[in-house]
This record gives structure tokens, C-alpha cells and sequence, in this order.
């Protein structure tokens, strides 16, 4: 269930005071607004209404529109996934906060990969989630394995699945709204995992979870649970839509995306626009999941385009990217800041960093939400 609140609450004073009196009938309330037009045109037929016909229209539509402005930004969230282990406040001030600052601007999300058979998750739940939280990031959990989905489906890691679901019940009753985004065996969709390529236990295993959780007293206020396939696929049967749990089961809509480029770890080396790589899966996800709101839980770019590095070339697309989603109307970003199969990383500690993602993020549409608002909000599209 989406319980991603905007608290935004617009108090309405009687504009003229005790002699106007917030007037209410059985159907209708008068809006701020439409109290001051009364008032206007009262105004008018004291003193003239030659004009005031198209200056109560005006005033209208200029105030209706200052209140849309007011009351519908609820900023797109920034994310980041980090090269080290994020329980450790080193690596949180030297990988978000540090970061932070060099961009200017704040991140709110903090991603990482979990193995559901963890072999410590009081601690690596537990510790990892209270010191991201206590730092200001609220956590995006991948929870990945080695088990095929149907293992997991029919109940082979239960056991560790309870006690991963435990921990989070411990650290989530602690209270003070306390939640993290928890996507299931991401990019289930193509190749490379063992649980891949098999949507009908797939939908089975993300079932099974979010049962385990209940049973261990997790509560739904306190998790926001993901559907985080690749967008690409290998052929028609493995299109992510044939993996969704469900609307009644999904709080957000999220995928995979990158621009490979001409890296050497590429499997064909095109270098592609931002268009590209998002614009048909952010398309095909408003019309699987309506009114979810959609992240992208992964994306980076390479440097290397046909004619080598070039890095005027990462910022330029870094910047086109961020622009493009937030018009398309995304409502959350992680980026993946590791130089793992390619150069995807924009920063790091020893000053090889991208001015195109600061560029990109100081659009006004970014913003930063503290965890106990984040919990709080509603991410409408």
C-alpha cells in the first residue's frame, strides 16, 4: 500500500474577518479564493464593474494557479549505490555526505544488495538501516540470492527469510516512522541470476516475502515494497509485465537502465540518448501498474563513446537524462556510483568527478526528504 504521504496542508482564513464567516452547506465549502472573488465583487458593485469581469477571472485563474504551484511539488528523490559497505560511518561520510556537499544538494536514498540468506541480518539490517537513517538516507534494499525462484517459492529459505524478516520487525518497531523500499529479487527479467527467467515463481517467491514479513509483525506503514525488473529483455516472454506481483501487492514501479556506450564490457557497443534507454519502459510501466509512482532503481552511464572516453560526453548525458525524467514525470532516481562493468561512477574521493550530474540535480524539481517525511509522503505522478 502507497502510504508515501504529502502532509502539505493549506490552512484557509476568512478573508475579510468576523463579518465573513467560513460559509458551508450540505454538499459544497467555499474555498479561499472564491471568498475573495465574493469580496471583489462586492468591491465592484460599491465602486464600478466595467472591468471587473476579466480582473475576477484573472485573479481567479492566477490564484488557482499559485496554489497548484504550492501544494503539487512534492520533489523527485535522488538515490545513490555506493562502492563500500554502507554500516560503516566512514563509508557514509566519505560516499553520501562528502558527496553531498561536492553536489550541492542532498540525497535521500541510499541503496545496497542483500542476500536473503545473510548470515548476520540482526546486524546488517538492523545496524546498517538505524546509522543510514540517523545520517538522514532512507534505505532502498535489493534483496538478491543464489537460490532459483522456484526454491524460493516453495519454501526452501524460509528459515532465513524469517530471520531476515525479524530483524527488519526490530528495527521498524522502534517506531518514530521508520521504513525502507524493499525490492524482491531485482532484474528477475534477464539473464545473469539464478532466480531469472521465471516469472511464474518469481510472482510466487515476492509473494512468499511479503507473507513472512507480515507473519513477523512487520507492519505495511513500514515498508514500501518494489517491482525492479530490468526494462530490457530478451525476447516477448520475459517483458517485465509478465513478472508484476500485482498492484495489490506493489507500492512502486521501478527498472533498470543504463548506457553501456562503447565500453569493453559491452555486449554491442552503441552509445545511447537518454530517450532511449528510458523513455518506452517509463511508458509501458504507467500503462502495467496506473497511479504507481515509478523509480528508476538503477541507471549509469559510461564515458566511452565510438571515438574513445570522452567525459564532456557523460556529463552531457547525465544532464539530458535528469531532465528528461523528471519531465516524463519519474519520481525517484538511484544512480550507481561504482566502477563495476564499466566507468559508471561520476564521483569519487579522489576528485575524478562529473560536473554534468551536479549540473543535472540542480534542477528545482530534486529535493531532499528526511526518512520520517519520506514515510510520510505520497509520491503521486
Amino acid at each position: 500500500m502507497l502510504r508515501l504521504m504529502n502532509l502539505r496542508v493549506r490552512n484557509m482564513n476568512d478573508p475579510a474577518g468576523d463579518r465573513f464567516r467560513r460559509c458551508t452547506t450540505r454538499d459544497s465549502i467555499f474555498s479561499q479564493w472564491q471568498w475573495q472573488l465574493v469580496l471583489i465583487l462586492m468591491l465592484g458593485s460599491l465602486f464600478g464593474v466595467k472591468h471587473l469581469p476579466s480582473f475576477a477571472k484573472t485573479y481567479q485563474n492566477q490564484t488557482s494557479d499559485q496554489a497548484t504551484q504550492k501544494n503539487s511539488h512534492t520533489p523527485v528523490l535522488l538515490g545513490l549505490y555506493t562502492p563500500n559497505y554502507l554500516g560503516s560511518q566512514r563509508t557514509i561520510d566519505r560516499e553520501l555526505r562528502q558527496l553531498d556537499d561536492w553536489a550541492g544538494k542532498r540525497h535521500s536514498l541510499a541503496g545496497f544488495f542483500m542476500d536473503i540468506e545473510d548470515s548476520n541480518p540482526a546486524y546488517n539490517i538492523t545496524n546498517r538501516l538505524e546509522l543510514l537513517r540517523s545520517n538522514g538516507y532512507t534505505a532502498f534494499i535489493n534483496l538478491d540470492s543464489t537460490r532459483s525462484a522456484a526454491q524460493i517459492a516453495r519454501g526452501d529459505v524460509d528459515r532465513s527469510l524469517r530471520k531476515l524478516a525479524q530483524a527488519y520487525a526490530v528495527w521498524a518497531k522502534q517506531g518514530s516512522e521508520r521504513m525502507a523500499f524493499i525490492a524482491p529479487f531485482q532484474e528477475m527479467n534477464i539473464p545473469g541470476e539464478t532466480y531469472s527467467k521465471d516469472p511464474q515463481n518469481f510472482k510466487l517467491a515476492y509473494q512468499r516475502i511479503q507473507e513472512i514479513f507480515a507473519e513477523a509483525g512487520v507492519s505495511p506503514n513500514t515498508v514500501r515494497w518494489v517491482f525492479a525488473p530490468n526494462g530490457w529483455s530478451e525476447n516477448a516472454q520475459h517483458r517485465f509485465e509478465n513478472y508484476y506481483p500485482g498492484s495489490d501487492r506493489v507500492d512502486v514501479v521501478a527498472f533498470s537502465a543504463y548506457n553501456w556506450g562503447h565500453c569493453s564490457n559491452a555486449s554491442w557497443k552503441q552509445w545511447n540518448e537518454p530517450q532511449e534507454v528510458f523513455e518506452s519502459y517509463i511508458q509501458r510501466m504507467r500503462v502495467m501498474a496506473p497511479g504507481k509512482p515509478i523509480f528508476i532503481a538503477q541507471t549509469g552511464t559510461t564515458s566511452h563513446t565510438q571515438s574513445g572516453a570522452k567525459s564532456s560526453a557523460k556529463d552531457q548525458w547525465l544532464r539530458n537524462s535528469y531532465t528528461q525524467l523528471v519531465a516524463m514525470g519519474v519520481r525517484g532516481i538511484l544512480y550507481f556510483n561504482i566502477d563495476k562493468e564499466c566507468d559508471w561512477a561520476f564521483y569519487n574521493d579522489r576528485n575524478h568527478n562529473s560536473a554534468g550530474y551536479r549540473d543535472a540535480i540542480a534542477n528545482y524539481a530534486f529535493g531532499y526528504v528526511a526518512p520520517a517525511d519520506l514515510a510520510r509522503m505520497e509520491l503521486a505522478r
